[in-house]
């Protein structure tokens, strides 16, 4: 998690791949598994999370991986695969919709980001996220751009 715990590393990390970060939501999200399991989805989606940057150009996401194998997602025990960092254009993203996680959960969102190619990644976040500092500024930024009122 060290790689991903504070702004500086994370805009660094986009910085070496050459992803824009003019007007930029840096966030760490989680993947629902409730929307997004089995083992088609898990061939689809080989990742336990997404630390993405949001900008005007497209979104450019690295996987978030667990280091070791466990049965749920804790947002301590991931790493960032550089190996798979990914920009999707634009043009490519279809929709980008933040919705309530649960009925009567206040603290968490869901962040779905549909594309062209037919691909949707389910994913969620805490508003307010003890563990990374930064992601409550960028949610809350999210939230105010995608959130449908």
């Amino acid at each position: 998690m060290d790689e991903f715990s504070t702004l500086t590393n994370v805009i660094k990390l986009f910085e070496e791949k050459g992803c824009p970060n003019k007007n930029s939501i840096y966030l760490a999200l989680l993947k629902d598994t409730r929307k997004a399991s089995g083992m088609v989805s898990g061939m689809d989606y080989p990742y336990s999370g997404l630390l993405l940057n949001i900008s005007e150009e497209g979104i450019g996401y690295y996987y978030l991986k667990q280091a070791k194998f466990s049965l749920t997602i804790n947002l301590e025990k991931l790493i960032v695969d550089k190996d798979n960092y990914n920009f999707i254009p634009k043009e490519n993203i279809k929709s980008i919709e933040v919705k309530k996680f649960a009925l009567l959960d206040k603290k968490r969102k869901s962040l779905i980001i549909k594309t062209t190619d037919k691909k949707t990644h389910y994913l969620y976040g805490k508003v307010n996220e003890p563990l990374i500092q930064y992601n409550d500024e960028n949610m809350e930024k999210l939230i105010s751009r995608y959130e449908k009122k």
